[in-house]
């Protein structure tokens, strides 16, 4: 079940409902773990086996850890966990690098056969109940006893399948807490869904037919086609996860739970540890607070904790040396940045011309984000350097998508990190709606997978 699609509007409509009728907490937050677990089933019934063990190992652990204050206990869990992660994520990567690894000396390696799927979004429900352990390791909050309230927290369909991840203390007072109705969180909410699936359907997936054409075959593009496709699929990829992101927040509102921001106009960022505090934030301040940190921080070492973090924030989004590639691009950068903070404040750059900078380094990076290997990725390469010599037009609907995109950023990118849409006039607040509403089933049949599900 997609979030853009009229089977997720009435299933949530449907429970939202039920929800508000009901005056039990009780009730409400069994309502709440049904559609979640329903919601996460839809798309592969047998994921909810693996999720269910994941909740009851966690439930089970944190309460242990609680009670013996055992780092050793700490470290079992944290490590069930990501055997868990590593298995459906990564043994096939290992598995194929250890086969080209002993071909070197004239070994060949038989890959086993078997069978196994990626389950959707492991990686964001494996560092949310990490997060969980660690704080209740470290006292920061209280294992959690009621398992109906344990079970809300773990699977909330809101955010349980592409994030935000969400931290123990930001929202298990919430799902204590009884709800009182309030319309204006209703309304927003509402607001929050029509703009993230206006992000998603009429900018990310109009875009993506581009992106798709361009790393299909990067050597049929010409100079000026590949590099405005590059920029299509950072324009593709933020409004993506930012639709995702906006349409959870709103889920949220209509419960009347507040969900954390996740993004905060990136591309405006004038430097990469400026981007990082910008881009998918919950991931950046949980690689902060849970890696970064406990290797040691700026304390000792800090260029290596930077780059390790980064490198392991490149692999979590998938299982390649590509992505490998990705994180140390971006770690080495920020490592740089850091070297040379004091020459870089001397240069006075202008600040436009910064965030310009920025944003190519970043789109080329996306390059080894997006293409499907290596090879796919150094012929990019070579068609944004004008290798290939094709007679292509840039095609006006491509201009135009981004055109878009800059006046939605320009107009109404505010209005989807904080609640200024409640301040606007009931007219202007009818007549935005309406015109999202009309544009998003304009585009209704570009409708995509979120990119985010499989990591």
């Amino acid at each position: 079940m997609l979030f853009n699609s009229l089977t997720f509007v009435f299933f949530h409509l449907f429970f939202v409902g039920l929800y508000w009728t009901s005056s039990s907490i009780t009730i409400r937050k069994l309502l709440l773990a049904v559609s979640s677990l329903a919601f996460y089933g839809w798309f592969y019934w047998p994921g909810l086996i693996l999720l269910g063990l994941t909740m009851a190992v966690n439930y089970v652990l944190a309460r242990i850890i609680e009670n013996s204050g055992s780092k050793k206990n700490l470290t079992l869990a944290v490590s069930l966990n990501l055997m868990s992660l590593g298995f459906f994520k990564y043994s096939g990567f290992f598995i194929d690098n250890l086969i080209v690894f002993f071909k070197l000396f004239d070994l060949n390696l038989a890959k086993p056969e078997w069978s196994y799927w990626l389950p959707l979004g492991i990686s964001f429900y494996t560092f949310q109940g990490i997060s969980y352990l660690v704080d209740v390791y470290r006292k920061q909050i209280s294992a959690e006893k009621n398992v109906l309230n344990f079970v809300v927290f773990n699977s909330f369909y809101a955010q349980l399948v592409a994030g935000p991840i969400v931290r123990a203390n930001e929202l298990l007072p919430q799902i204590k807490e009884k709800k009182v109705f309030k319309s204006e969180l209703f309304q927003l909410g509402i607001y929050y869904i029509l703009a993230g699936l206006l992000i998603k359907i009429v900018i990310a997936d109009t875009l993506s037919q581009f992106v798709d054409y361009g790393f299909g075959d990067p050597s049929k593009l010409n100079f000026a086609n590949s590099w405005m496709t590059i920029y299509a699929f950072s324009v593709q990829i933020l409004c993506d996860f930012w639709g995702y992101s906006t349409i959870a927040l709103g889920v949220g509102y209509m419960y009347g739970y507040t969900l954390p921001l996740n993004f905060d106009n990136p591309y405006i960022a004038d430097s990469v540890t400026d981007f990082w505090r910008r881009w998918h934030l919950t991931l950046s301040t949980w690689l902060r607070d849970y890696l970064y940190f406990p290797l040691g921080g700026g304390r000792h070492n800090k260029y290596r904790n930077l780059m390790l973090t980064m490198v392991l924030a490149g692999l979590w989004h998938g299982a390649s040396w590509n992505f490998i590639i990705y994180g140390f691009g971006h770690g080495s950068w920020i490592v740089i940045e850091r070297l040379f903070m004091d020459y870089k404040k001397s240069l006075h750059l202008p600040r436009l011309l910064k965030q310009f900078l920025v944003f190519q380094g970043l789109s080329l990076l996306r390059v080894f984000f997006r293409s499907p290997d290596l090879s796919t990725s150094i012929v990019y390469f070579k068609s944004l350097l004008g290798f290939y010599k094709f007679d292509q037009n840039i095609p006006e609907a491509l201009v135009l998508q981004l055109l878009f995109f800059i006046l939605f950023m320009i107009f109404f990118e505010k209005s989807t990190k904080d609640r200024s849409f409640l301040t606007w006039s009931l007219k202007k607040q009818v007549l935005v709606s309406a015109a999202f509403i009309s544009l998003i089933l304009s585009f209704a049949s570009n409708k995509l997978d979120f990119i985010y599900f499989v990591f």
